[in-house]
């Protein structure tokens, strides 16, 4: 099959957690624990300092008062990307095991093993992929603005680094997408290959982009969507339970810089409800690559998704 449907990919992810609930529920259920347990860890070993970064952001804009804040805070930022790198890893191969494997759907899809280890790899290769496109591509931008600015003056240079930006940008999204493959190829031929994910987007490159534009609008709505519940939840959770008017603003605070903020109602309300809205979004996100990739394999998604 050389087709496929971008409509139905785009919505993979929705249609996924419309037929399996469940397994939605428990990766939700999970996410939530392991935030609530690593805020705990972050708020009480790093309180201190992100309360610091915290003021200096919201009370001084000086870059200097905000690094120096930010200091001490490197191995939490160090400790918070392996978070993601795994979490993300797990999620990824769960939801490739959820539509190109339906019937492997003990433990909710989940596992930690060799699937869940490529993923981490690919994650990694597709960072370093894309960092060094957009290193290399800094450079030219910054030679061809000099270039441009030395032969016809500032406004040269400027039109030329502009253009030269922006085909940056572009270069970059033809990049993400020709690689968009990588991951459901890791997973179903258990090999990390580039070329081939190059290969199968050959000339779908503008399907595809707009299948994953749609996917990400969507998921930017629902993550708005559900940051408002998550902030109306949690200010009436602690209104009703004595917090005043004053619960409302706890709620719309953003993250919890202490023990009593993370342990207060509307704290506790919004870590739980924060494991469903990182599940919701990263399975809107990563589900129509492999839904994608089923239908030009010419396998039938309707087992999944009947």
């Amino acid at each position: 099959m050389d087709q496929f449907s971008a409509t139905d990919a785009a919505l993979a992810g929705f249609r996924a957690a419309r037929e399996k609930p469940r397994a939605v529920a428990v990766w939700a259920g999970i996410m939530a624990i392991l935030s609530f347990i690593v805020a705990i860890f972050a708020v009480s070993t790093f309180g201190d300092k992100l309360t610091a970064l915290t003021t200096a952001v919201e009370g001084d804009p000086d870059p200097q008062t905000t690094l120096a804040a930010m200091s001490g805070l490197w191995p939490l930022f160090v400790g918070s990307m392996l978070y993601v790198l795994v979490t993300n890893s797990v999620l990824m191969a769960a939801v490739n095991r959820l539509i190109l494997r339906p019937q492997d759907g003990a433990g909710a899809y989940l596992r930690l093993g060799g699937d869940e280890l490529r993923q981490a790899a690919v994650q990694v290769l597709l960072y370093l992929v894309l960092f060094g496109a957009y290193f290399v591509g800094v450079v030219i931008v910054a030679l061809l603005g000099t270039i441009g600015g030395a032969i016809g003056g500032a406004g040269l240079g400027v039109l030329l680094g502009l253009l030269s930006g922006v085909a940056l940008l572009a270069g970059l999204v033809l990049l993400s997408v020709r690689l968009s493959f990588v991951s459901t190829l890791a997973f179903d031929t258990r090999r990390i290959d580039l070329r081939a994910s190059w290969d199968m987007t050959r000339g779908r490159f503008w399907q595809l982009f707009g299948t994953y534009l749609i996917a990400t609008v969507l998921a930017v709505v629902v993550y708005l969507l559900l940051f408002v519940m998550i902030a109306a939840v949690g200010a009436i959770a602690g209104m009703a339970t004595g917090g005043g008017l004053a619960a409302a603003g706890d709620a719309l605070h953003g993250e919890a810089t202490t023990l009593a903020e993370l342990f207060s109602v509307s704290g506790v309300v919004r870590s739980l409800l924060s494991g469903l809205m990182s599940v919701l979004v990263s399975l809107i996100v990563f589900a129509p690559a492999p839904t994608i990739y089923a239908q030009l394999k010419g396998r039938d998604v309707g087992e999944t998704f009947g």
